[in-house]
C-alpha cells in the first residue's frame, strides 16, 4: 500500500476506526480485514488524524511536493517551448525547461507531439574544390573492378594509422539539434595529437595488426613497418592468393623509399598517392579503418579508462582480437556500397545523407 493515494472513503474509514479504537496498530488490522491488502503506513494514518484535527476534513493528507510544479504541455506552453527551439535549435531539453518554467517531462512530450526528433551531427571531412572528381574517378574505378570480379573487394587490404591516448574521449551524444525533418547538420572533426601511434589492416580475411610505432612516424619508420610486420602478416594471411594494398596520402606513404618498396613487392597492385591506383585525398568515408574501426576501437578503450600506455596498448590489442570476422566482412560490404554512393553524388559528400 506504501506509495497508492488513498480515496476520499477510505481515508474516512482510517479516521473512524483510529478514532473508534485510538490505536494505529488496531486501524492497520481492521484494514487487512475489510480490503485483504497491505494497510496504509503508521506515517499515513497519522496525517489523516493531523489533517482532520488541523482542518476538519481529510480531503489532502500529502503535504505539498518539493521540486519543480506540475507543469501540464498547455497550448500556451506549447508555443513556448517550440519557440526556444526555432530560436535555438541546439538548446538541451534541461536547458529549455529551465527556460520555460516547463517541466522536462512536458517539454519532451511537446516535442513529440508535433514529431520532432533529437538529431545527433555526424563529422564530415571538408573537400578542397577538385576532390570531388579525383573521388568519382577512383570510386568508377572501384565499381568497374568488383562488377567485373564479385571477390574484388574481399582482396583488398585497407590500412591506416591512428592516435590514441589515456584520456581519450568518443562522444558526440551532448551534441544535438532539435527539428522536424533531420537538418543533416555537421560539426568539423577535431585532429588529436597524442599517445600512441597504432598501424591496422582490415580486410574481407580479418584485422592484420595492431602493430605499435615506437617513434613519429617518419617515411622510414613506416618503411621499415612494412618490411618487418605489415607485408610478412598480409603474406600469411593471403598465401599464395592476390591482394590490393591501399594506403592513404599522409607523408610517410609517399616517401620515395616507400613507393619504391611498394611498386617492387606489390607491383600493379597498391592503391595511394602516386599508386598504381591513385587513392582520393580527404576521403576518410570510403575506407572502412575511418568509417568504422578506430571510432569502435576508441569506444571500447576510452571506456575502460586506461592509466599508463602500457595498459593503453593492451586495450587496443584486446579490443581488435574481440572484433568477429562476421563483422569486418560486413564492413567490407559497406565499402563497397559508400563507393557506389559516391558515385551517385558525383564525388561529394554523402555520409550524412544515409
Amino acid at each position: 500500500m506504501a506509495g497508492a493515494r488513498l480515496t476520499f472513503d477510505e481515508r474516512k474509514l482510517v479516521l473512524k476506526w483510529y478514532f473508534k479504537y485510538e490505536n494505529i496498530n488496531e486501524v492497520q488490522r481492521q484494514w487487512r480485514n475489510e480490503y485483504q491488502t497491505e494497510p496504509p503506513t503508521r506515517l499515513t494514518i497519522r496525517r489523516i488524524r493531523n489533517k482532520f484535527e488541523a482542518d476538519g476534513c481529510v480531503t489532502d493528507v500529502h503535504q505539498k511536493r518539493s521540486g519543480r510544479p506540475v507543469t501540464v504541455t498547455s497550448a500556451a506552453n506549447s508555443r513556448h517551448v517550440l519557440e526556444q527551439f526555432n530560436r535555438s535549435p541546439q538548446k538541451s531539453v534541461r536547458q529549455c525547461a529551465r527556460e520555460t518554467g516547463v517541466s522536462r517531462s512536458s517539454v519532451r512530450r511537446i516535442l513529440k507531439t508535433v514529431k520532432w526528433k533529437c538529431y545527433i551531427p555526424r563529422l564530415l571531412h571538408a573537400l578542397n574544390e577538385d576532390d570531388p572528381d579525383r573521388r568519382m574517378e577512383y570510386c568508377e574505378w572501384f565499381n568497374n573492378m568488383v562488377t567485373n570480379d564479385d571477390e574484388f573487394a574481399e582482396m583488398i587490404v585497407w590500412s591506416d594509422e591512428a592516435q590514441f591516448k589515456l584520456n581519450g574521449t568518443v562522444n558526440r551524444h551532448n551534441c544535438v539539434y532539435w527539428a522536424a525533418q533531420n537538418p543533416h547538420v555537421h560539426v568539423d572533426k577535431a585532429v588529436n595529437l597524442a599517445g600512441v601511434n597504432v598501424w591496422c589492416g582490415l580486410s574481407y580475411r580479418g584485422l592484420i595488426g595492431p602493430f605499435f610505432f615506437d617513434d613519429t612516424v617518419t617515411g622510414e619508420v613506416y618503411l621499415q613497418m612494412l618490411q618487418t610486420s605489415v607485408l610478412p602478416a598480409i603474406r600469411d594471411l593471403y598465401g599464395d592468393g592476390r591482394f590490393y594494398f591501399q594506403q592513404d596520402g599522409a607523408p610517410p606513404h609517399y616517401h620515395n623509399r616507400v613507393r619504391a618498396y611498394l611498386d617492387e613487392n606489390v607491383p600493379g597492385r597498391w592503391i595511394g598517392r602516386r599508386g598504381a591506383v591513385e587513392y582520393p585525398p580527404r576521403s576518410p568515408d570510403l575506407t572502412p579503418l575511418d568509417f568504422y574501426l578506430w571510432g569502435t576501437l576508441k569506444d571500447v578503450v576510452y571506456r575502460q579508462k586506461p592509466r599508463t600506455l602500457d595498459e593503453l596498448r593492451e586495450f587496443i590489442v584486446h579490443a581488435c582480437a574481440n572484433i568477429q570476422l562476421n563483422t569486418l566482412q560486413a564492413v567490407v560490404r559497406d565499402a563497397v556500397r559508400r563507393h557506389r554512393l559516391c558515385v551517385d553524388v558525383n564525388g561529394e559528400h554523402f555520409e550524412h545523407l544515409q
